[in-house]
């Protein structure tokens, strides 16, 4: 026996994986409700309003855009917040359907810093602790994937006694570790990457 659960409003939540060919994006009401209401072989649907991500035609309902990218559709919401589309389908009856797509990210985005080159001047014998603000890179992937850490690429013993990269609310900062001696070395090249949480690897800064 069914405990049938759609009355005035029935919901209808699907998780869908970004970048889903959008050749499997394609549903049929009918068997999305088989289970939900003693009604669902009589009845007749339509959308509320024109959809740009959806087509309704009779009984099944189609993704329409060319792919399915959590980045282009979500780009205006937080890393943190849920990224989905939701469609209100009529039908003859009383019962409103509410289709809910919720798009899962993939990382399928690279870290990247917008500038690759900056030149920092720091006067020597600076405090130990002094630090400097850097740039910081961009992800746009959701907060599963997006960065996990920044390091040196160029981490040799001497840098490492020198120079420390500090993350602090979402700000990069280089600290001093050492005091600077202009006499000893008067530059120094550092060549740092961020790393997201998947592995990839950032352009150089």
């Amino acid at each position: 026996m069914f405990a049938y659960d759609c009355q005035d409003i029935c919901n209808i939540t699907l998780s869908i994986t970004e970048n889903t060919l959008v050749e499997k994006l394609t549903w049929n009401l009918l068997d999305l409700l088989s289970n939900r209401t003693s009604l669902y072989e009589y009845l007749q649907f339509s959308l509320s309003k024109p959809s740009n991500e959806f087509e309704l035609n009779s009984t099944i309902l189609k993704y329409r855009l060319l792919e399915l990218d959590r980045e282009k559709i979500c780009q205006n919401i937080s890393i943190n917040d849920e990224c989905s589309l939701q469609l209100e389908i009529f039908t003859q009856t009383s019962i409103i359907i509410i289709f809910k797509m919720i798009i899962i990210d993939e990382n399928d985005w690279k870290p990247f810093f917008s500038q690759e080159y900056i030149h920092l001047n720091i006067q020597e014998n600076r405090a130990i602790n002094y630090r400097i603000q850097l740039p910081i890179a961009y992800d746009y992937d959701s907060i599963k994937y997006n960065i996990d850490h920044y390091e040196f690429l160029n981490n040799t013993d001497e840098i490492e006694r020198i120079f420390q990269i500090e993350e602090f609310h979402g700000e990069l900062r280089l600290k001093l570790i050492k005091k600077l001696d202009c006499e000893t070395k008067n530059n120094y090249q550092l060549y740092i990457i961020a790393i997201d949480k998947g592995g990839f690897k950032s352009n150089i800064l």
